[in-house]
């Protein structure tokens, strides 16, 4: 767990008010900030910062990144996150109501390197799931710190509705993992000068973003930090039960294609499950080359 690193969980929301307004007067006049709400999806909360769970079925050469990931997200003066560490299957990776499960596994060559998966009840975030295809990372081209920190943070950052600064990737870092690149670290790759800032972490655009999906009370909150993995209910609810089944590792399992990354891939996928529930997929695909090495 990582109570002890984010020494405790405070409801941070009443400390940080200024910097809420700030922040929120910033993301008005700043379009970067403005454009990457993954359309609009959130957890339902109550006006106050959103106590998520996430659960951790992962194996120890991710530890650093998955630790520095949460711990990054943390930050924000909208999310107070907790890790357990859970005995889940990671080739299934199962969702689990209420919380975040994060998985890695050998996936086979499916072309990904990670994929975020959320389950909408009623247009509300009802579970979500990231999944590190280790394939990739086994290989020389993807095994390194600056991958894995990439990845990892952008997928999980998917899972809180937040959707990519830029997505063309070979131009100049941002410096936020929220960003495509070819060169994680910066540097010239390739021929081609990423610059000197790293896409391993959130940045400020990313936090500001966050105070602008969630700096309203819906009422309700659509995520537990109990073992019951039921629902916390406040009036108005995502109706049960929730789907329980993992998104699937390939496009047939996804649904369809409805938006294209800035290489032309199809990346975000909507299938839908009947009623109020459907599953949206945010897919990081490896470069093709990845594939023919191996």
């Amino acid at each position: 767990m990582l109570n002890q690193r984010f020494g405790g969980f405070i409801m941070k929301k009443s400390i940080v008010r200024v910097a809420l307004i700030s922040g929120a007067a910033l993301a008005a006049l700043t379009p970067a900030i403005a454009s990457h709400s993954w359309g609009g999806y959130h957890w339902g909360g109550n006006g106050q910062d959103l106590a998520l769970r996430v659960n951790t079925a992962t194996t120890g050469v991710w530890e650093t990144s998955i630790v520095d990931a949460i711990a990054d997200w943390h930050q924000s003066t909208e999310l107070t996150l907790s890790r357990v560490t859970v005995s889940a299957n990671a080739k299934k990776c199962n969702p689990i109501a209420g919380q975040i499960l994060v998985c890695n596994a050998t996936y086979g060559q499916r072309g990904w390197l990670g994929i975020a998966s959320i389950w909408l009840s009623n247009g509300h975030i009802s579970q979500g799931t990231t999944k590190l295809n280790d394939t990739y990372f086994n290989s020389a081209s993807y095994n390194t710190p600056a991958w894995r920190a990439l990845v990892a943070c952008q997928e999980i950052g998917h899972d809180f509705g937040l959707d990519h600064q830029d997505e063309t990737f070979n131009n100049v870092n941002l410096g936020t993992c929220m960003d495509y690149t070819n060169a994680p670290d910066g540097g010239t790759v390739g021929g081609f000068n990423y610059g000197t800032k790293n896409n391993r972490h959130p940045n400020t655009h990313d936090y500001d973003m966050l105070n602008t999906i969630y700096g309203h009370n819906d009422g309700f909150t659509t995520a537990t930090t109990s073992t019951n993995f039921g629902i916390r209910q406040v009036g108005k609810a995502p109706p049960r039960p929730l789907p329980s089944e993992g998104s699937g590792d390939s496009p047939a399992e996804w649904g369809r294609a409805i938006h294209n990354d800035g290489a032309g891939r199809p990346d975000v996928f909507l299938k839908d499950l009947g009623g109020v529930h459907r599953v949206i997929t945010h897919v990081f695909w490896a470069d093709p080359a990845a594939d023919r090495a191996r």
